[in-house]
């Protein structure tokens, strides 16, 4: 029996988006993207200014369309989620989680809470991004190796590599399957499942590939392996398992294929029911909640739907879980059991 608990802090490190069409929310959350993303590429402070200001007055003239993401809520809804599964996991004694939510680019910042839990006996990081880049583990690594002293860092583990993991894969093809048992459809090719992933750069303006870790191989490499999982799985009625990336239009050479060509392909090829699911977030936001609008318009006779992403459903939760449990027993050099209690 340990003499006192061991305290523990989780932080669930999200990216971040505005709740609300809010212009100062906006600018802020607008800013520090950008400011993160200058860390990579160059991006002069008057040009991250001037996005931020139109990104942010757009919105004003179109409140209902820009109402605010989900995506922080969701946030906070994982970590609480998270916290009761932790404070009741069976067999554990001695331990003493504080599950937080964080974000990148909005508040509470992830700096500002890896400094506020600072003092306690471990501190778990879990990145909240399927793919692993320069902007998502990299930056909290970089952070970390910067202000860490080497006895602190023995105590900090980052959980990031989620793109490469079986589980994670399941757990998406078991997602689909669930959320798909209810329509009644039966398997043929005129049902489409498309798998969407957040776009990565490939070739900057200048045609050469970017001097920094843009998540690239990651983003193929799962993408390939859940087209592949999810196609073979029987549980579901979609014959057509497609992927696209959602790109932005700036920078150069983006992954390929986009979603405007891929919702270009099913117009020609025809499709009578498609199904959304967003399998490169780990929560809707500003990304994924407006796609099923914007394909209705190309494929106007077509059925159309969206399959959540895994947001703080109960096994994404168990999950997450497995994945807090392996990290304290590295850092704290203790046994501990699994998420299912043995």
């Amino acid at each position: 029996m340990l003499s006192r608990e061991k305290k523990i802090a989780v932080i669930l490190a999200a990216h971040g988006e505005a709740e609300s069409s809010g212009f100062l929310e906006n600018y802020r959350v607008s800013r520090r993207t950008l400011r993160h993303a200058a860390s990579v590429m160059e991006m002069p402070s008057f040009l991250q200014i001037g996005i931020s200001m139109i990104s942010s007055l757009k919105k004003q003239f179109k409140p209902a369309m820009f109402a605010g993401s989900p995506h922080n809520r969701i946030a906070r809804d994982q970590a609480a989620r998270l916290q009761a599964f932790l404070d009741t996991l069976p067999g554990v004694s001695g331990y003493d989680f504080d599950v937080h939510a964080a974000y990148a680019a909005s508040d509470p910042a992830v700096e500002e809470i890896i400094e506020a839990t600072r003092g306690c006996d471990g501190q778990i990081i879990l990145s909240m991004s399927p793919f692993d880049n320069e902007l998502t583990c990299g930056q909290i690594c970089g952070y970390l190796a910067a202000r860490g002293k080497e006895d602190e860092l023995g105590r900090i583990k980052v959980v990031s590599r989620f793109w490469c993991d079986p589980a994670l894969h399941e757990l998406c093809a078991d997602h689909v399957s669930t959320e798909s048992a209810a329509h009644g459809l039966s398997r043929s090719e005129d049902n489409v499942l498309l798998l969407l992933y957040h776009g990565t750069l490939v070739r900057d303006t200048r045609g050469e590939v970017p001097g920094f870790r843009t998540g690239l191989h990651e983003a193929g490499f799962l993408a390939d392996s859940l087209a592949k999982l999810i196609g073979a799985d029987g549980r579901h009625p979609y014959g057509r398992v497609m992927t696209a990336f959602l790109n932005h239009d700036v920078g150069g050479t983006w992954t390929s294929p986009s979603f405007e060509d891929v919702g270009r392909r099913l117009r020609d090829s025809g499709a009578g029911n498609v199904a959304l699911f967003a399998a490169g977030y780990f929560a809707d936001g500003n990304e994924t909640v407006g796609r099923e609008r914007e394909l209705r318009t190309v494929l106007k006779d077509s059925s159309i739907r969206t399959i959540s992403c895994l947001n703080d459903s109960d096994a994404f939760i168990r999950y997450l879980g497995h994945k807090v449990a392996a990290a304290v027993s590295q850092i704290m050099h203790l046994p501990f059991p699994s998420a299912d209690g043995s």
